[in-house]
């Protein structure tokens, strides 16, 4: 009996490590960065999602950086192929697939939230992508004064792309409204972390 006792806790114990243990993958929280420095450079290696990028550094350290405060559709939503060749068209042509990538907060080793630019700094990607009619304003981590100022500048540029016709709004005249996003992007990353495999830590 004191064997079953001891066998039935010992299997209690290692089912609660275990959860311990995959629980931050489950609901993972990112962690802010304040005062990064500056924007550092990086090479785009692969389009992963609508506003999901695969990078390496000049360390070749490779991460996916996932736009901050962008929303787009997910995978199996309507929208997601015009979103997808949105930001290819972004990285190819204004970037042309060298970037600079300011860190704003850390899902884990292989998932960093963050700005890109130009190498001029000159261009937020995050915003030309909301400003060319590919995605819509999110979430934005950070701190509060730079939220403010953000969304200021998101939803501006979302009102110059519905204005404009770009984009997902380029077929308005034929009745196609798009449809945002009812999930936010950011609160996917944080219930469920990544889902592409190239994102797993």
């Amino acid at each position: 009996m004191k064997i079953k006792l001891w066998a039935i806790g010992l299997i209690s114990i290692s089912g609660l490590l275990l959860l311990i243990y995959t629980l931050p993958a489950i609901t993972a929280n990112f962690s802010l960065l304040k005062d990064t420095g500056r924007p550092v450079p990086a090479e785009v290696l692969e389009v992963v999602d609508a506003q999901t990028l695969l990078v390496r550094f000049q360390d070749r350290k490779e991460v996916c950086v996932v736009l901050n405060g962008v929303n787009t559709p997910l995978r199996q939503q309507d929208g997601y192929r015009r979103s997808v060749l949105g930001i290819i068209d972004l990285i190819q042509g204004s970037f042309r697939s060298q970037i600079l990538v300011k860190i704003d907060a850390v899902l884990n080793s292989k998932v960093w939230l963050a700005g890109i630019y130009d190498l001029e700094q000159e261009v937020l990607g995050n915003l030309a992508l909301i400003r060319f009619g590919y995605a819509w304003p999110d979430t934005y981590l950070n701190d509060e004064e730079e939220n403010d100022n953000y969304l200021v500048e998101a939803n501006s540029a979302l009102v110059e792309a519905k204005k404009n016709r770009r984009g997902h709004w380029a077929g308005i005249h034929l009745g196609e409204l798009p449809l945002e996003p009812q999930q936010s992007y950011l609160m996917q990353l944080q219930a469920l972390g990544h889902s592409s495999e190239p994102c797993q830590p």
